[in-house]
């Protein structure tokens, strides 16, 4: 089916697209991504250092640390320090607890109470129950 209105003196024009206003619109929208991604990994690094509790940056609050006496109000004194291999407090107590409860002595000389070994007295409760 031909058309009457086909008019031969109108022309269509080629297709042509604009390829470099493409590209440049591409690139523009890849740096703006860029520049946008990189503001914003600025803005949450430095929300983390306002939100950190030393108000520092992780490498800053690495250099120079040294393991504090009292964290979370627990005496951090009285374990073993792994890296010097010197004896905390706690267990230099213990220590010195066990050696105690493995002597005789007197505990109270007026009173007249001894002190025995823990292992003998545990014997002697146990003999004591039969």
């Amino acid at each position: 089916m031909t058309s009457q209105y086909r008019r031969p003196d109108v022309r269509q024009e080629e297709d042509h697209l604009p390829w470099r206003r493409i590209l440049a619109i591409a690139f523009a929208v890849i740096v703006i991504f860029v520049i946008l991604g990189a503001w914003s990994w600025m803005i949450l690094r430095g929300r983390e250092a306002a939100l950190r509790a030393s108000g520092r940056t992780m490498e800053h609050a690495r250099e120079g640390f040294e393991p504090r006496g009292v964290v979370a109000g627990v005496d951090q004194r009285i374990f073993q320090r792994k890296e010097t291999g010197e004896e905390g407090f706690g267990k230099l107590l213990n220590r010195r607890k066990r050696e105690e409860l493995g002597r005789f002595g007197w505990a109270d000389r007026e009173r007249g109470l001894v002190q025995i070994p823990i292992e003998d007295a545990m014997g002697l409760v146990a003999e004591e129950s039969r």
